[in-house]
């Protein structure tokens, strides 16, 4: 039976979720372009001053509490005068929580932003950025690839598993002791924070996409098992 916490927390977070909607709604009605199969996290600030000069292109992933500030009144007390210019966020591109992406700022594209970055220059194609100011440190293409390289059937998890209680929160503490990392699969049954997008061919692509790499890591291991018993049968020569 519910608690009457429990109902007022859930009756909260609706309120918040339309509200959201609402302010998003608003915000594309006086400018904000908001490209296809993008993601964008609770309490996402977009400049309400100039939403017109921010643009997300297709396939962006926007994280909790990110800023895009389109202008900059640093000079006004002093000489009266307020700089403005665009914020794009190329296709593909990630930006991690709490960044804050300033005026005159191109990113992208399939770029990732690290979490808590203040971003003042353009960040080109497959980099990742990180710090205050931002620089580049590594491909984004490269870190994938080493995500890819640890994922495995024994650490891959369904998300839904979790949303619906099988997968419990001290058995994910047991297996993070385990493995050090594991990785969840899917999408949430409900997630609001989807714009302009096809979940049922975003969850096909991604079941494709790790289709793909089973059959990557498998050719692997035979090519590497193969490699094992040509070098053994070399040593008893």
């Amino acid at each position: 039976m519910q608690t009457l916490s429990s109902i007022l927390k859930f009756a909260a977070a609706t309120l918040f979720r339309k509200y959201e909607a609402l302010r998003l709604k608003n915000l594309i009605a006086r400018g904000l372009i908001i490209g296809k199969n993008v993601y964008i996290n609770k309490n996402v600030l977009f400049d309400s001053s100039h939403p017109y000069l921010i643009e997300i292109q297709d396939n962006c992933r926007i994280s909790a509490d990110v800023r895009f500030l389109a202008h900059d009144a640093t000079t006004f007390h002093k000489i009266g005068v307020t700089r403005v210019a665009k914020v794009r966020i190329l296709e593909g591109t990630f930006i991690g929580t709490c960044a804050i992406i300033l005026p005159g700022v191109t990113i992208g594209p399939n770029a990732l932003i690290a979490a808590g970055s203040v971003v003042n220059r353009d960040i080109g194609e497959d980099m990742c950025a990180a710090g205050n100011p931002a620089r580049p440190y590594g491909k984004f293409s490269e870190l994938l690839g080493r995500y890819c390289k640890e994922v495995s059937q024994e650490k891959l998890f369904d998300i839904q598993a979790y949303d619906e209680g099988k997968l419990t929160v001290e058995e994910i503490r047991r297996l993070c002791d385990l493995h050090g990392t594991v990785f969840f699969k899917g999408l949430h049954k409900f997630d609001p924070h989807y714009i302009n997008c096809d979940l049922a061919a975003l969850e096909q692509q991604h079941r494709n996409a790790l289709e793909k790499l089973w059959c990557i890591k498998a050719s692997l291991s035979r090519d590497l098992s193969e490699t094992d018993k040509v070098e053994e049968g070399g040593t008893q020569l």
